[in-house]
């Protein structure tokens, strides 16, 4: 059982607190808080970051940037989606 919320959190990805997006030459860039980096998101990737919110889980945030965006191939946007979340994790944006 103590393993449960470790697992809820890979589950559902929940993005650090200390991330914030700005405005960059018109596009989004996201400043990460504990080093000297910003880096820039396209509109996919900051829309799935906002639905890493730790209420959702990648096939739901997964669903909703598909259903928002349209896109001629939902599965392939479903893998997309799933890929990104994989890279924060990666990165250390969402845990």
């Amino acid at each position: 059982m103590q393993n449960t919320p470790r697992r809820r959190h890979h589950r559902h990805p929940r993005a650090r607190a200390d991330l914030r997006f700005h405005s960059a030459s018109g596009a989004l860039a996201l400043h990460d808080a504990s080093g000297p980096r910003a880096e820039r998101l396209d509109f996919t990737a900051a829309l799935v970051l906002t639905y890493c919110d730790g209420q959702h889980d990648a096939g739901s945030i997964a669903e909703a940037v598909a259903g928002s965006l349209s896109h001629s191939d939902r599965d392939a946007l479903r893998a997309d989606v799933r890929r990104i979340i994989q890279g924060f994790a990666r990165e250390g944006l969402v845990v």
